[in-house]
């Protein structure tokens, strides 16, 4: 038995929930249908395809030995400063501080050129 009240509260709502079946797998084949009949189409071939792989693996490969010689400069320079912290004590961290503002002045100077 409900009593009566000024309040009105609010009714609770279910919430209807109907799955639908997803499967990546079959979508992910049509798909590659779908291109390969426009491609036919078209008539292009296999070589659009090759140049496209070979130029990633260029671009990969330059990529990884620009880092690869970043690394190399960093492990140089951590050497030498403790190379140098060794032998010629603090004054070494006193004269990378006096020396980074003109690292900072010609890389930015490089940026500033390469936008105008």
């Amino acid at each position: 038995m409900k009593f009566p009240s000024l309040i009105r509260t609010n009714k609770f709502s279910q919430f209807h929930y109907e799955p639908r079946y997803y499967d990546p797998i079959k979508e992910e084949i049509e798909g590659k249908l779908k291109a390969a009949q426009a491609n036919k189409e078209k008539g292009n071939h296999a070589s659009a395809h090759t140049s496209n792989i070979s130029a990633a693996f260029r671009k990969r490969e330059r990529k990884s030995s620009q880092t690869s010689v970043i690394q190399m400069l960093i492990a140089a320079a951590m050497l030498g400063n403790f190379v140098g912290w060794i032998f010629y004590g603090n004054d070494v961290f006193y004269i990378y501080l006096l020396l980074s503002p003109l690292y900072f002045y010609f890389r930015l100077k490089g940026r500033n050129k390469s936008k105008s």
